[in-house]
C-alpha cells in the first residue's frame, strides 16, 4: 500500500511540476499572491486570497418560501478568503505534512479515490466538515462564516449571481454547462463583485456555521441548532437557472459527498483600513 501511494504522489507532483511551468510568474505578499504583469491573464493560484473590506451587506432572501427567508442587513469586519476552491494537490501536500488520513478513509469513501494526476487542479470532494477544518487550521486560516460566505459571493448589492441579477448561461460550472462534473478551478466567468471564483457553481461548500432559521422566519428548520453546518453555493449537477447565492443547505459534519471547501481569515486593522481606503 504505502508503494502504491508513493507512486500516486510521484505521478502527482510530476504533473504539478509541468502545470507550474506554464504558469505566469508572481509574487507573494501578505498571504496574497500577485501576478506580474505579463500579456495573457495569469493561471488560478490555489491558495491566494482576497481582502473583503469591513462594512454592511444585504444576506437572505424575501422568499418566505426560502431557508435564507427574511432579507435582513449584516454588518461584518474586514476579513481574507481563498479566492479559489481548496484543491486535490493542495489537500494531498497537507496530508502528506500532517500524516492526515481523512475521515473517509475509514468508510472506504477517501478523497483520494476521486483524484487523480489530472485532477490536481480539481477542488478537492469527499471530505468532511472536520477535514476541511482541520486543512484550514494547518494553513493559518479557518473555514469561512456563513455570512462572510455570501457577502463575498454576492457584494453589498444584494445580487442574485455572481455576475449580477439576470441569469447567464454557461458562466458557471452548474448543469447548465454540460460537464456535471467539478473542474479545475477559476475555469469560468463565475467571479464574484470581489474577484472570488467558482461561488456559485463547481463544487458546494462548507462553511464554519451551525445551521440555523434566521431571525424573523416563523417557520423553525428542524436541522436548526447545534448539529448541522451550512453549506453554500452548487455543485455542476445543479440547475444555476433556479438557484440562488442566498441559497443554503444543512449537512451533518460527517457527510461524505462532493462537498469541498476554501478557507477564510481575519484581517489585520492595518490591512483592514487599507481595505477602507480602497473603498474611498
Amino acid at each position: 500500500m504505502r508503494k502504491s501511494f508513493s507512486i500516486f504522489v510521484t505521478l502527482v507532483l510530476v504533473f504539478a511540476l509541468s502545470a507550474c511551468g506554464k504558469k505566469d510568474k508572481s509574487t507573494e505578499k501578505n498571504g496574497a499572491v500577485t501576478a506580474t504583469s505579463e500579456a495573457t491573464a495569469p493561471a488560478a493560484t490555489p491558495g491566494e486570497m482576497v481582502l473583503i473590506p469591513a462594512g454592511e451587506f444585504i444576506m437572505g432572501t424575501d422568499d418566505k418560501a426560502s431557508l435564507a427567508y427574511p432579507v435582513h442587513k449584516v454588518n461584518l469586519p474586514a476579513f481574507w478568503i481563498d479566492k479559489y476552491e481548496v484543491t486535490n494537490t493542495q489537500f494531498l501536500d497537507f496530508s502528506i505534512k500532517e500524516s492526515y488520513a481523512g475521515e473517509g478513509a475509514k468508510q472506504g469513501r477517501d478523497w483520494r479515490l476521486w483524484f487523480t494526476p489530472d485532477k490536481a487542479q480539481f477542488p478537492v470532494v469527499y471530505v468532511t466538515w472536520n477535514d476541511a477544518a482541520a486543512y484550514c487550521k494547518s494553513a493559518g486560516k479557518r473555514l469561512p462564516t456563513e455570512e462572510e460566505w455570501e457577502k463575498a459571493a454576492r457584494g453589498t448589492d444584494g445580487r442574485a449571481y455572481p455576475w449580477g441579477n439576470d441569469w447567464q448561461d454557461n458562466r458557471g460550472n452548474t448543469a447548465e454547462a454540460g460537464y456535471r462534473k467539478p473542474m479545475a478551478v477559476g475555469e469560468f466567468d463565475d467571479v464574484s463583485p470581489y474577484g472570488v471564483h467558482d461561488m456559485l457553481g463547481n463544487v458546494q461548500e462548507w462553511t464554519a456555521s451551525f445551521f440555523s432559521t434566521y431571525s424573523g422566519n416563523p417557520k423553525r428548520d428542524p436541522s436548526s441548532g447545534q448539529s448541522h453546518r451550512v453549506v453554500r453555493g452548487l455543485s455542476s449537477n445543479y440547475r444555476g437557472k433556479y438557484a440562488h447565492l442566498w441559497d443554503r443547505i444543512a449537512s451533518e459534519p460527517s457527510a461524505l459527498y462532493a462537498f469541498g471547501f476554501r478557507c477564510a481569515k481575519d484581517a489585520t486593522p492595518e490591512e483592514a483600513a487599507k481595505a477602507s481606503q480602497s473603498r474611498q
